[in-house]
């Protein structure tokens, strides 16, 4: 089995840590040096983390973990765009929505055990991915979860077999249904070949693709951890159905095995490391928590409406 995400593991979030060069914020600015923060008063300590972070959550972390949210916070400048460190927004700038953002993002990677130059690589990165999206093939992945016409698409690596994947289902699920017309959700094949079964039940998900049954047989799968051998998967098929004699042909012939491995292919070249792993309009989402999703959507569809973030 692939090891999942270690924030996954921690808080059913997935993340990534990939490298990208820091210190320039979106929109084409150069980055502000530390003279033009724009506070008259001098910046409080790292050692007092409630005073650097003004209105934050620090709920759950340690004196040390705080510590490192508080030093980010004071090294590094808001991707609102403006003059200002992150804090320095924070404790002076009121009416800038990004810098909370920001903070809160830094505080669940603190929490999940990020150092400094940890978080640091992992805010960079979610940052990059808005100009380094994926192109995903949706084409015949359908029917969405969601309304069709929902401009922000939701892309899922999963494999059947991955209870990282079953424990993330109800969660993802519930993220499309709470924000209904913004959302929709597609899910990709990407079955572990090492885990018995994970390949069956792809195919037998995609042919039932083919027929109008995904939903309710990926439903059914993820519902049947241990009912995915091949009389199994017949057995779903004609509970929903469906024609349990052209399945089993289905899998015979292996007529879904090069769909599932184009899939797969194609998840491994936009930078998937195992399984669950989400696309949000092409970008790898670094963070899978709750928190973490609703952060991705409010950012993306800021991002759709201005091509850069809001300023304060």
């Amino acid at each position: 089995m692939r090891a999942p995400p270690p924030i996954l593991l921690l808080a059913l979030a997935a993340s990534a840590a990939l490298a990208a060069c820091a210190g320039r914020p979106s929109g084409g600015a150069a980055a502000p040096t530390a003279a033009t923060t724009g506070s008259s008063s001098p910046a409080p300590s790292a050692d007092d983390p409630r005073a650097v972070l003004p209105g934050v959550d620090l709920e759950g972390l340690s004196a040390a973990q705080q510590r490192v949210v508080a030093q980010f916070a004071l090294d590094e400048f808001c991707y609102c765009g403006c003059p200002h460190t992150v804090s320095g927004c924070l404790r002076v700038h009121s009416g800038c929505s990004h810098a909370p953002r920001m903070a809160s993002q830094a505080v669940r990677l603190a929490r999940g055990g990020a150092t400094k130059e940890e978080l640091l690589r992992q805010v960079t990165a979610y940052y990059a991915a808005f100009d380094r999206r994926a192109e995903l093939a949706l084409k015949g992945f359908g029917p969405a979860l969601g309304e069709e016409t929902a401009p922000v698409a939701l892309v899922e690596f999963s494999d059947f077999t991955c209870p990282y994947c079953r424990q993330f289902r109800p969660q993802l699920e519930a993220f499309v249904e709470k924000h209904a017309g913004r959302v929709k959700l597609y899910f990709k094949p990407f079955p572990i070949e090492s885990h018995p079964n994970a390949v069956e039940a792809a195919q037998a998900a995609e042919w039932a693709r083919e027929k109008g049954l995904f939903w309710q047989l990926h439903d059914r799968l993820f519902e049947s951890p241990e009912a995915l051998a091949v009389d199994d998967l017949a057995e779903h098929a004609a509970a929903l159905g469906g024609d349990a004699d052209d399945l089993r042909a289905a899998l015979a012939d292996g007529r879904f095995r090069g769909r599932i491995q184009v899939s797969q292919a194609e998840a491994r070249n936009a930078g998937l490391k195992g399984t669950p792993t989400v696309f949000m309009n092409g970008r790898l989402l670094t963070d899978l928590s709750e928190a973490g999703l609703e952060q991705a959507l409010r950012d993306e569809e800021e991002w759709l409406q201005q091509r850069r973030w809001a300023r304060d």
